[in-house]
């Protein structure tokens, strides 16, 4: 039997066309945006696509209920809190995938060339996200009715 080497192709880079993707821009926040793809009720889901443009980075925030993030582009930078400091946790290149049960305190950032992900998230009791000031306090909250009434006026 003989060794059969599999050679992949380069591959050029890809990008997602979003020409027909109005983007909207997270209130207060320069350089985050989002679409949202749907909302399923009865599951209490969320599905969107989050953009960061390079270097923006997102308020720290927790994502309540179970959370799964798919890099469609770019670079996804988290950072997660350490005692007082924030470190950079991941860097994900595009096609990474990974989950979490929610009750997940962390910040975003888009890397060089900034990024667009994936993010499917499960409400509980109603919340999608909590976002919080230096000190741990929330201070605003994502609900899923926030995200029923976006994709009603997107529609």
């Amino acid at each position: 039997m003989t060794d059969m080497l599999i050679q992949t192709a380069a591959r050029p880079e890809q990008r997602i066309d979003d020409s027909a993707i109005t983007w909207r821009a997270f209130k207060g926040y320069e350089g985050l945006y989002f679409w949202v793809l749907g909302v399923n009720e009865t599951r209490q889901k969320v599905d969107l696509y989050f953009r960061l443009t390079p270097g923006a980075r997102c308020p720290s925030h927790r994502h309540v209920g179970p959370t799964d993030t798919l890099v469609v582009e770019g670079e996804h930078r988290t950072w997660e809190l350490a005692g007082d400091e924030w470190h950079l946790d991941q860097i994900r290149p595009p096609g990474f995938f990974g989950g979490n049960e929610g009750d997940h305190l962390h910040s975003e950032e888009g890397g060089a060339e900034g990024a667009i992900v994936l993010l499917s998230m499960e409400a509980r009791d109603g919340v999608i996200w909590e976002t919080m000031n230096d000190e741990g306090d929330v201070i605003d909250t994502a609900t899923f009715e926030d995200f029923q009434r976006v994709l009603e006026r997107q529609s």
